[in-house]
Parts: structure tokens; sequence; C-alpha cells
């Protein structure tokens, strides 16, 4: 799809995009030492090769992978609305439905990379400076966090849809933050009502690793699924009847 390389060579290109996936890249790298040098001092053992990668993954898809993708869909749709850079992509040959469905798709790759690049330094610094670093390990890291790309997906979406009712970018990433904040307090807060939101399976990995494949899980995938086929739809429908 050509407007899929235009939209991922658009947000690669960012200075701030770039800064972000070294920067995702050497949080672990830097926790993983300082870690095993506090173990080392006080004679315990709090984290160890094979949990390292899971606990630096709970840390990114509860804080610091929501924060990027509003942060990244914020500049895709409000930000290119506000440089007036949108209007001129809408009057190339081809249809509203493909462009928006480059730059979903374009999100989903960033998501991904952003995923695969902390998994890759998690594992490195598990098996370089922590202890019980084991190839089973290395496979149940690897499977969370390709599973956490599912629910993650599904709040980007989420704020897709909602940052198109932004003209500014800066208006639209406040507003993704606070929507995901609140998310995450009625997580907490009132969790029967929690089970209607995205944000509710932040812990998915966690859910198929500790009970493997189940009914409720399937039933939970398929919510998820149906979640984001309609957000996709509606923030579809609204970025055909916006004017730009």
């Amino acid at each position: 799809m050509l407007n899929l390389r235009n939209e991922w060579m658009k947000l690669i290109r960012k200075r701030s995009a770039i800064i972000l996936m070294i920067l995702s890249a050497l949080f672990p790298l830097v926790v993983g030492p300082g870690i095993q040098a506090l173990q080392n001092k006080f004679s315990f053992t709090a984290f160890d090769g094979e949990s390292f990668p899971l606990v630096i993954l709970s840390l990114a898809v509860s804080f610091y992978l929501p924060l990027l993708l509003a942060l990244a869909v914020s500049d895709m749709f409000s930000g290119e609305q506000e440089q007036k850079t949108l209007a001129f992509i809408l009057v190339r040959p081809i249809s509203r439905l493909k462009v928006y469905s480059s730059k979903v798709a374009a999100t989903g790759i960033y998501l991904l990379i952003l995923l695969l690049i902390v998994c890759t330094t998690s594992l490195l610094t598990g098996a370089i400076w922590l202890e019980n670093f084991t190839f089973q390990g290395l496979l149940i890291a690897i499977a969370a966090f390709l599973l956490s790309w599912f629910p993650l997906m599904a709040i980007g979406l989420l704020i897709i849809f909602f940052v198109q009712w932004f003209g500014s970018s800066s208006r639209a990433l406040t507003f993704s933050i606070l929507l995901y904040l609140v998310m995450m307090a009625v997580t907490y807060l009132f969790p029967t009502i929690a089970r209607w939101l995205p944000a509710y399976d932040s812990d998915w990995y966690q859910r198929w690793i500790n009970t493997g494949m189940s009914s409720i899980l399937a039933g939970r995938a398929l919510y998820l699924l149906s979640w984001s086929a309609l957000l996709f739809t509606l923030g579809y429908y609204k970025f055909s009847k916006k004017e730009y």
C-alpha cells in the first residue's frame, strides 16, 4: 500500500519518534544493572533474568506505551490537521478509507516495533546482568510482549477516534492522556465497569501465561476484536465526514 509507506515514513522521520525509540531501548539496559547492584548489595533477589522482562512489560503497558501511542496518534491526525498537511493528502487520487486505514496500520506497526525494542533490550539485560535466565523464560517473554499488542491497539483505536474531535495536537494529546488516566482509575475503583474498557486488559499477557487458552480468554479476545472493529468503523466515519 503506497500510502502506508508514506504514513510510516512521516512517522519515523520525526525526531520525537526516533528519540522515544532510543529511550525505549535504553530503559531496560539502564534499569537492569541497577537492580543487580542493589540485589548484590543487600543480598536478596527481587527480580531474576526470567521475571525481569515481564516487570518491564508491566511498566510499559501500564504507563509508557499508551503515552507514546497518544503522542503518535495526536501528531498523525490532529497535528496534520493543525499544520494543514492532511488537506493536501486528501486531494490525492486515493480514498479516505485508504488514507485512514494506512494511518491506523502505521500506528499498529509503530506499536509493534516499540514492543519488540523493549522486549529485545529487556531480554538482553536479563541474560547479561541477572541470574536464572532460561530459554523457557525467553519464550514466555516474547509471547507476553506480542500478546500485549492486542489490547494496546484497542486503546490506540479509541484514542484515534477521540483525537479527531480536536484541531490541535497539544489539546488532543492532553485529552488522550486524561482519558487513559480516567480509564486506569476506573479499572482500580470500579472493576465491574472497567470490564467494558480496553484498559482493563493491560494485564492481558498475565492471564494467558497463568491460565492458557480458556473460554473466558476466548470470550475476552472476541470482545476486544469487536471493540476494535467498532472503534475502527466509528473513527473512519468521523474521518470521512470531517472537513479539513
